[in-house]
């Protein structure tokens, strides 16, 4: 299958693409930036940039068998201001609208979202089909995207699509845990509540699961979460497997300090990946144990 991931040198994106290359797929990056950046970039960290297709968004025409959007920017990597909620919102729109002014699209489509759409305190399980009642900011930034790639769905007439609503990626190579690793070990006075998170290599394989049964799963909201949430305090354990330092107890309010990014780890959520396990897709990584 030949795949297109607008956002593919990024870390979930590029990870995926990886994947998808060997697995004999071929792949296409879309990227804002300069090519030879972009390249630079990924083969530095070892990915197979001779076999990837990378362009502009301009110079992209529609093709391709699965379009996987993952373009926006990251979340965790910056202290979430006020100005910053603007930028992440408007890196994502200003994406799809750059998709919804092509001539055509892929007949495949999967969007990424964020389980920050459902109710960010909520004790019962929540699946695909509970109502995405999140009020946080966050939420606000996953209830616009996901408006606007419906939008996008309907005026292309895509037959086949998927909006992912993404729990925390966690793997060893980048992300939250990598981020963890600059600064001191700590731990959460009561943070006992828990957060939806998903394996790396879990979440691309769901992805390619997603495109390669595209006639026989139902579109719509899709969660790309580990069937067990783990709690803070596990969570952040997992981020510091391997220290040697002892983690400083902290309590939850010293860490708001302005930054959104708190909302994430604030949630206390129950978030069931209920269609890939009803289509018996297999998580090699479903505890936060197994996070290697």
């Amino acid at each position: 299958m030949n795949f297109v991931i607008a956002g593919g040198s990024g870390f979930v994106g590029s990870n995926l693409a990886q994947m998808l290359l060997e697995q004999e797929h071929s792949v296409t990056i879309l990227t804002h930036s300069e090519i030879s950046a972009v390249t630079t970039r990924l083969a530095k960290h070892q990915f197979n940039v001779e076999a990837m297709n990378i362009i502009t968004y301009d110079d992209y025409q529609g093709e391709g068998d699965v379009l996987i959007n993952l373009a926006g920017e990251s979340l965790g990597s910056k202290q979430i201001t006020t100005r910053r909620l603007g930028l992440l919102l408007n890196s994502r729109l200003e994406v799809l609208q750059k998709l919804r002014d092509k001539a055509q699209l892929p007949p495949i489509f999967l969007q990424a979202s964020a389980v920050a759409a459902y109710a960010e305190k909520y004790a019962q399980m929540q699946y695909e089909t509970t109502p995405a009642s999140g009020t946080s900011e966050i939420a606000n930034i996953a209830h616009k995207v996901e408006a606007a790639a419906q939008e996008l769905i309907q005026q292309h007439q895509i037959q086949h699509f998927y909006l992912l609503r993404f729990g925390l990626v966690l793997h060893r190579s980048g992300g939250l845990i990598k981020k963890a690793s600059y600064i001191p070990p700590f731990t959460v006075i009561h943070g006992n509540n828990l957060i939806p998170f998903i394996e790396l290599n879990d979440a691309c394989r769901a992805m390619l699961f997603l495109a390669e049964n595209a006639a026989e799963i139902e579109s719509g909201i899709v969660n790309l979460t580990s069937p067990k949430s783990a709690s803070l305090k596990e969570l952040l354990q997992c981020c510091y497997k391997g220290s040697r330092l002892p983690p400083i107890p902290i309590i939850t309010g010293f860490l708001r300090l302005g930054d959104r990014r708190i909302q994430l780890l604030e949630a206390d959520q129950i978030v069931v990946p209920k269609v890939l396990l009803d289509h018996h897709f297999v998580f090699k990584r479903p505890n936060i144990e197994d996070i290697a």
